[in-house]
């Protein structure tokens, strides 16, 4: 069972390179990667170096697999294997949604990037905040600042507040992605920055308080 999961993870995660080789004759030779706020494309790559990006983020789900097994403190995961694996598909899927997308893009239809990505990091982090209050102390995944690292009862108490801030950010966010007035991408940006930040704030907080 776990040799086909992570066959069929990897398989999702190369679909849109795949995707890319079969389609390459329609592709056009510079294809745009790269998209601002309002939709507009402000990068592009030649086709090959396009395709080699998409290839090279097929192979996340393996790196971080990677990383697991080197990581220190590789005994607790077995702590959070749930934790673990939903963060590692749900980064997957996004990236191979983002993939797609690009692909479907540079074959002439038209996306709204920026609702996609508002909906998906938004669903992401709410998805990852329900589940980051069971993640133990180690150097791949988690609030890793150098002061939850430090001191374990720090790291519990971070990702204790963590969890539900990153929920909440996300819910947020995924709202905001459905909003029509011109501050819906401040307010994203304020509930990614803000679920991120006030946990790393949080940590150093309490590593000075216990070092008094």
């Amino acid at each position: 069972m776990k040799k086909w999961k992570e066959i069929l993870l990897l398989v999702i995660s190369l679909s849109p390179a795949i995707g890319g080789f079969i389609l390459y004759n329609r592709l056009p030779a510079t294809m745009a990667s790269h998209f601002g706020v309002n939709n507009e494309v402000n990068g592009t790559m030649s086709k090959e170096m396009s395709l080699l990006m998409l290839v090279l983020l097929g192979l996340l789900p393996l790196f971080i697999r990677a990383m697991r097994a080197i990581d220190p403190k590789k005994a607790n995961f077995e702590k959070f294997p749930a934790a673990f694996e939903v963060t590692r598909f749900g980064v997957t899927i996004l990236l191979a949604i983002v993939g797609w997308a690009i692909i479907v893009f540079n074959l002439g239809y038209s996306l709204d990037f920026k609702k996609m990505t508002m909906i998906l990091l938004g669903v992401l982090f709410a998805v990852m905040g329900n589940f980051l209050t069971q993640v133990k102390p180690n150097y791949t995944f988690g609030i890793r600042t150098p002061w939850t690292l430090a001191n374990e009862e720090i790291w519990r108490k971070t990702h204790r507040l963590g969890g539900p801030l990153m929920m909440i950010g996300g819910i947020v966010a995924f709202i905001a992605a459905f909003l029509t007035s011109s501050i819906a991408i401040g307010i994203f940006i304020a509930a990614i920055v803000i679920s991120s930040f006030i946990p790393i704030i949080y940590s150093y907080v309490m590593f000075s308080r216990l070092s008094k």
